[in-house]
């Protein structure tokens, strides 16, 4: 077994080498330009002449296929790899993010960075190429995100709780859907079907997005209730795993289940989230051992193999052949589907998890806490891929700095003109296909050797820490344009758009103005101002507006609004605005609907004066709103919007003061039968004075969800043979704990 190489294929000329000083500088001014979402920016002025121009958006959309976003942490920035050519084409960066692993969701369309350790979900519209929504989900909870073709879906998998959002704007589109706690897995297959685990219930569910809605279409029986389930989601279809016993089901489909016995325990069993192919793994980390199924959907034939050494990661079959990382060694070990042991990947100098991913007909390694990955194409070529390098472009690091002079806005332009400024150091490129690197000749899976980026200023290792010499002097570190103001609102009116959008991230220097432009004209406003209103638009034209900021380093990248279309037929106002806390940190809004209303716009004040959220709308007439501080007294205006975003009355709740306790979540929920009583019982949480109790299950059913003090309480049984029982904690103001506990569901004989 000899691996192959993995270094930069050599170059006569040697490379310019940076000091570590100024090599760690610049790569600090590539991270700083941050915003409250992504930055993005362009590289080299014979690209675009505008931040976001029409090019841009067109040669966006010529590269998504076959491209796929990895993440970088030590520099807080996501690239995307052309996965016809392993090149870099773009790079985002989200400095506030840095050190974090953000979880990255996408499609064709759609970009969602995920920061777990604050909460914060951004989107960027790929289409457009703008930031086009943000949102809060808070810290500390057990949350996905998951694009289909069509559908985004936030999965709550403590709660139990499934959201559809807009993906562009990432407003819910529908009410909640409840299921059980907790969740297993959580993907799309190929026909747009989310599938999820619910081991409380021993099911399967197959969950669709029509209509903005999240509906339960199928319920799968695969397990005994309160089995410990793991999924991966099939082309068409799941596999789920009994992690208690040796058995698996794979459900089609159509939600047909077909039973299948692995040959080993299946205790402590981990699937990758989505498998693509014909080929499913199950891997049994501790011993090293993998259970194979081809044809999961079909004929569904088992075998098993060792790894010959446990201690390595979720294996992921890749074009009939299985992939297991090995982050001790910072190698991902390859096999065929009968166990035999193909050449190995290394990756010199990754760190940590080594994270794999099948997209766009490629294997995708990424160690995130590293500037190291590697595309895997179907024959088994392996190219590394260094994540620190600046991608190709048509000028070089310094034309990069060069002033770009202004211009005049063109016909279309959906940004303003560039401003006679220094462009800033963390871009977005857009360049053409590069041609493949040499292959170094080996069989089975060979590594490809990095095709060189740059030869005469490689891009430094982000952990480099050699100390600077004394009579080094430290370059100087510009500053940078401020971000994106995501995201802007629209509201529009009689001939007229009211715009509105946060301050925008602007460390370096304060915002000087906002630019807005929109096809046809274009306006300024002063950077102390955050709203502005726009005339003399066309009615029944629908219109897009972008939203720059600028400070005396440059222009930032657009925030986007969806298009909105001036009319002079307003919508009634709503009525009887109520708030109530729902959370330590959220808070539900309801309203009566106003007449001729298409949807509404609820804005969020702090009556102390501090920050409050970002503006949310809503197609119904309740909405969430998370991201509020304990302790702070917070009102709710509600907007209704007709046709187009046409702007009607509006009404605002009474005051609510946030609680200054947070209400912790109850434990050690469980269940006892006697006769026909049900008594259920839990450990009490943290500042909680009630309890809501939500039966499931066959029996369950025949219950209804009760608030109760104290740590007990007993059901009388209606029928049915399963329960599980769900405790929420509940504050002396009514304030909900932000997360539930579940009994393992158990079933009992029927009785008379």
């Amino acid at each position: 077994m000899v691996d192959q190489p993995t270094a930069p294929v050599s170059d006569p000329t040697p490379p310019r080498r940076r000091s570590p000083r100024r090599a760690i500088a610049a790569l600090g001014r590539r991270a700083k330009a941050s915003s409250p979402g992504l930055l993005v920016s362009v590289l080299g002025a014979a690209l675009l002449s505008t931040v976001f121009g029409a090019g841009a958006m067109g040669r966006a959309d010529e590269m998504s296929d076959g491209a796929v976003w990895l993440w970088s942490s030590p520099l807080g920035e996501a690239v995307r790899v052309n996965g016809n050519n392993a090149q870099i084409d773009l790079v985002a960066a989200l400095p506030e993010s840095s050190g974090s692993r953000v979880r990255v969701t996408q499609n064709d369309d759609y970009l969602l960075l995920f920061d777990p350790v604050t909460g914060r979900v951004t989107s960027v519209d790929l289409r457009e190429m703008g930031f086009s929504g943000v949102l809060d989900l808070g810290a500390g909870g057990d949350f996905s995100l998951t694009l289909g073709e069509e559908a985004a879906v936030v999965v709550d998998h403590e709660g139990g709780e499934i959201r559809a959002v807009d993906p562009a704007t990432l407003q819910p589109t529908g009410p909640l859907l409840r299921i059980p706690a907790p969740l297993a897995g959580g993907a799309f297959d190929d026909s747009d079907t989310l599938w999820l685990g619910v081991p409380t219930q021993g099911t399967v569910v197959g969950v669709a997005v029509q209509d903005g809605e999240a509906t339960i279409e199928q319920t799968v029986s695969v397990a005994d209730p309160g089995a410990d389930l793991a999924v991966t989601v099939l082309d068409s279809g799941v596999l789920a795993v009994d992690r208690t016993g040796v058995n698996m089901v794979a459900v089609n489909g159509r939600g047909e289940p077909r039973v299948l016995t692995s040959p080993v325990p299946l205790e402590g069993a981990e699937l990758p989230e989505r498998t693509r192919g014909d080929l499913a793994a199950v891997t049994l980390p501790a011993s090293g051992e993998i259970v194979t199924v081809e044809d999961p959907g079909g004929a569904g034939r088992i075998q098993s193999f060792s790894t010959g050494r446990g201690g390595g990661g979720v294996a992921v079959p890749h074009e009939g052949r299985l992939y297991v990382p090995y982050e001790d060694e910072a190698t991902v070990r390859a096999f065929d589907s009968a166990g035999q042991e193909l050449n190995p990947i290394s990756l010199a100098g990754a760190e940590g998890p080594l994270e794999l991913e099948t997209r766009e007909g490629n294997l995708y390694i990424n160690a995130p806490d590293s500037g190291v990955a590697a595309v895997v194409d179907p024959e088994g070529q392996a190219t590394v891929i260094d994540k620190t390098a600046r991608p190709p472009g048509t000028g070089d690091e310094d034309k990069n700095e060069e002033e770009t002079a202004p211009r005049d806005p063109l016909p279309g332009d959906v940004t303003p003109p560039a401003p006679d400024v220094p462009r800033p150091e963390t871009p977005v490129t857009e360049t053409p296909d590069a041609p493949e690197a040499p292959q170094a000749p080996a069989p089975e899976t060979p590594t490809r050797p990095e095709t060189p980026t740059r030869p005469e200023t490689p891009a430094p290792d982000p952990r480099e820490t050699e100390a600077p010499r004394e009579d080094e002097e430290a370059e100087p570190d510009p500053g940078v344009p401020p971000g994106a103001p995501a995201p802007v609102t629209a509201t529009s009116g009689d001939g007229s758009v009211t715009l509105s959008w946060p301050e925008a991230y602007s460390p370096d220097a304060p915002v000087d103005r906002y630019s807005i432009t929109w096809a046809g004209g274009s306006t300024t406003v002063p950077g102390s101002e955050l709203e502005a209103r726009i005339d003399s638009l066309t009615n029944g034209t629908a219109y897009r507006f972008r939203v720059t900021a600028t400070n005396e380093f440059g222009t930032g990248p657009a925030a986007q609004t969806t298009e909105v279309t001036p009319n002079s037929a307003t919508p009634g106002d709503p009525a009887d605005v109520t708030a109530q806390a729902s959370g330590n940190d959220s808070a539900t809004v309801t309203w009566q609907a106003a007449d001729n209303a298409t949807d509404y716009l609820i804005t969020t004040a702090n009556t102390g004066g501090g920050a409050a959220p970002s503006d949310r709308t809503s197609a119904g007439t309740s909405v969430e709103i998370t991201g509020l501080t304990p302790g702070q007294t917070y009102t709710f205006t509600v907007t209704a919007r007709g046709e187009g975003g046409v702007a009607g009355g509006s009404a605002t709740s009474a005051p609510l003061a946030m609680s200054a306790l947070t209400v912790g979540n109850p434990s050690n929920v469980s269940h006892s039968v006697n006769g026909n009583q049900v008594t259920v019982t839990w450990t009490a949480a943290e500042n909680a004075t009630q309890y809501r109790i939500t039966p499931a299950g066959g029996g369950g059913a025949n219950l209804s969800a009760v608030t109760v003090t104290g740590t007990s309480h007993t059901f009388t049984r209606g029928g049915g043979r399963c329960y599980a029982f769900t405790v929420r904690a509940i504050g002396a103001d009514g304030t909900e704990s932000d997360g539930s506990a579940s009994s393992p569901s158990a079933c009992v004989r029927e009785f008379s």
